[in-house]
């Protein structure tokens, strides 16, 4: 590998792609901002000097060891970062990376470096630019020319560049095509990372035969979504994040604030909210001013003040304070509760079609069901039994027959239940909710075991 001190390191981070329609930059992947985590895998080649070029609008924090370059003119896409960057930078050599290219690894950049200077990496038919070891003076001076002549053709720069002797080509094999996977649209999101909707967490299992043990799972993601009609918040909508476009389209149609796909002229990803929440907020610009007075789904007010998974919990303890001090109950009653809950389900066993929510005492006793084609509705009809009945909510268990989302958390904090339990899954957001708030929470509760995600059990 080339001397550590002979080369700089640039991360090309400027830039909003409209297929993308948000800022790739601050895209969180895996736990981290997208260009933090390309910035680490720079890093790693140990570079003399690490720099990060980005538009002026960017909103990049200060950060300990990079030298920030602020593109000179915002509208010549990559040329302009890479001409940025060699201007500023003193160095023979400079190793230049994409932000949008997710999955590229220090291994195949240290290779790259090994190559020598010039090295450029190239696929079947074209040159891979935003992944190039460059001869620093030399290319300066093609992208001073490319911007006189406002050619901006990387491809073309690089041809020229192999001509001269500037440049030559790494061919990238079938197995490393994997790595330069770049993302143009939310689709090649999905593409090349099937599992970002899901979220890994440490839970305890608990059978009746061997005990609580710790175990890794997965939880189905859950995130607001705020929708935004020319400007006006209509709604925030929990849900898994994918197809929001989708989504969002699919509710004004239903809604009836759009008669087909012909009443929208845009649909954009903003990250002007938080930018922790990136792509959690969707603006949406319709042809004409709509009527939005008679919209049956109203805004989710209790994650209004955010559209991130933290924005909206902090939200949730403004109405409703954490449990301070929660009295355990024990497995067995916990595993008791499903028969309990399912011989008092009349309609269900006529109907097969019903949700159900059910407050038992801290001995096991049904205090309260009801049932409803709408989880949420089921619970809200056992808390307002509760309220109506004076019911001690701190000395309760409540079961549901479904899916735990955060929804379902969040109206049985705001009543102070301590523990809550379902027959099915909890949502990635209710899971965090619950440890946040000091509550238990019981998913998969089938059989003889089930899985215990926050709490105790005594």
């Amino acid at each position: 590998m080339s001397d550590v001190n002979t080369f700089d390191a640039a991360l090309i981070g400027g830039g909003r792609s409209r297929r993308f329609g948000d800022d790739k930059a601050f895209l969180e992947w895996r736990g981290q901002p997208l260009y933090q985590r390309q910035l680490d895998t720079l890093r790693e080649l140990e570079p003399n000097r690490l720099w990060l070029s980005t538009n002026s609008d960017q909103d990049f924090p200060s950060i300990e060891g990079i030298e920030r370059v602020i593109d000179e003119q915002s509208d010549l896409g990559p040329i302009g970062g890479l001409l940025s960057v060699f201007r500023k930078s003193e160095a023979d050599q400079i190793l230049v990376l994409g932000v949008d290219l997710p999955l590229m690894t220090s291994d195949y950049l240290r290779h790259l470096v090994e190559q020598g200077s010039g090295t450029i990496a190239k696929s079947e038919r074209f040159w891979e630019p935003l992944v190039g070891f460059y001869k620093r003076l030399e290319t300066l001076q093609l992208l001073e020319t490319a911007v006189a002549e406002t050619d901006l053709k990387l491809q073309a720069l690089l041809n020229r560049a192999e001509s001269q002797g500037i440049a030559r080509a790494l061919p990238v094999e079938e197995s490393e095509k994997i790595l330069f996977t770049n993302l143009n649209t939310v689709h090649d999101l999905s593409a090349i990372d099937p599992n970002r909707f899901d979220e890994k967490i440490l839970l305890k299992r608990f059978h009746r035969s061997s005990g609580l043990a710790e175990a890794d799972d997965f939880v189905a993601a859950e995130e607001p979504l705020e929708v935004r009609v020319n400007g006006q918040s209509v709604s925030v909508m929990m849900r898994t994040p994918g197809h929001d476009e989708e989504l969002a389209t699919g509710f004004l149609l239903t809604e009836s604030v759009i008669q087909s796909a012909a009443d929208i002229r845009e649909i954009k990803h903003l990250d002007d909210v938080d930018r922790s929440s990136s792509g959690n907020t969707l603006e949406i610009e319709l042809e004409s001013e709509p009527d939005l007075t008679d919209l049956t789904r109203h805004v989710f007010t209790s994650s209004s003040c955010g559209v991130c998974g933290k924005a909206t919990i902090d939200s949730v303890f403004q109405q409703f304070p954490p449990i301070e001090e929660a009295k355990s109950v024990s497995p067995d009653l916990i595993l008791a509760l499903p028969d309990r809950l399912r011989a008092a389900q009349k309609t269900f066993d006529r109907t097969g079609g019903l949700h159900a929510s059910a407050l038992f005492s801290r001995e096991g006793k049904l205090l309260v069901l009801r049932e409803d084609v709408g989880r949420h509705n089921a619970l809200d009809k056992v808390i307002g039994f509760g309220l109506q009945g004076k019911i001690d909510f701190s000395e309760v268990v409540l079961l549901v027959s479904g899916r735990i989302s955060f929804e379902l958390m969040q109206k049985s904090l705001s009543v102070g239940i301590p523990t809550v339990a379902g027959i099915s899954a909890p949502s990635s957001l209710a899971v965090t909710l619950a440890n946040e708030s000091g509550q238990t929470l019981v998913g998969f509760l089938r059989g003889e075991g089930f899985n215990l995600y926050s709490g105790s059990l005594g």
